[in-house]
């Protein structure tokens, strides 16, 4: 007897070959990001709106905002992108924790789309936050990292401590994501936390640079390690 694991895989691209790359592989999230920007470099919206076109209708999708620490700036950016076909729109917790309450109102502008708080695990994020970002009404967390080059996720946290914010997250009834430079190896013990869904850019590019195009073989290569954990024997 087997059951379907929850956990999905989300797959952040920069470009429109990309988009048309990664568009029949099954992917259960396609991200907009552009990586030669920042931790989370925002895609132009005309760019998104591009690949969009060559993406079908019921494909999950996200975008980020981009690397914004100013909170009026983070209302702004997340407006606009709240008026194209994507589903849900990540915002990185650059601030200061004790500004979140101004994110409050945040909802009202972007009711039809859910709004997910990136934490960063080399900033040694505290699991009370979780509640915090309940209380602003976001509908989910993922924990990534912002230096990208000096570690992955599982340098920073343990996978105790990840397993810990995965189930304080489903607690509070939001949905938890994780990323941070993670690799084909990260995808076994990751997925036995049970997030919702892990997070690839560099581990699918030429020599695993984030910055670079997503490679077809290390995508497959990627997508089918994935996949061999999804079915698995009930105990």
């Amino acid at each position: 007897m087997y059951h379907l694991s929850q956990t999905k895989i989300l797959t952040s691209i920069k470009s429109l070959k990309e988009a048309m790359l990664v568009s029949n592989k099954g992917i259960d999230i396609i991200d907009f990001k552009n990586p030669a920007l920042g931790t989370l470099g925002a895609l132009p919206i005309d760019k998104i709106k591009s690949c969009l076109k060559v993406i079908p209708s019921e494909q999950l999708t996200s975008a980020t905002i981009g690397d914004i620490y100013d909170i009026e700036e983070i209302k702004k950016k997340t407006f606009f992108l709240s008026k194209i076909e994507i589903d849900f729109i990540k915002i990185g917790f650059f601030f200061d924790e004790k500004k979140f309450k101004n994110l409050l109102n945040i909802k009202k502008i972007v009711k039809n789309k859910k709004i997910i708080a990136i934490l960063f695990a080399d900033k040694k994020p505290k699991l009370n936050l979780i509640k915090e970002i309940k209380k602003i009404n976001f509908d989910g967390v993922l924990i990534d990292t912002q230096d990208k080059e000096n570690g992955n996720l599982r340098d920073y946290l343990t996978d105790s401590e990840i397993k810990d914010f995965v189930k304080f997250s489903k607690k509070e009834n939001l949905t938890i994501g994780l990323a941070g430079s993670l690799t084909i190896n990260d995808i076994e013990p990751l997925r036995k936390l049970h997030p919702d869904y892990l997070g690839f850019r560099g581990a699918l590019c030429n020599s695993n640079e984030r910055k670079d195009d997503i490679c077809e073989i290390s995508l497959n290569r990627v997508l089918s390690k994935f996949r061999s954990f999804v079915f698995q024997k009930a105990i």
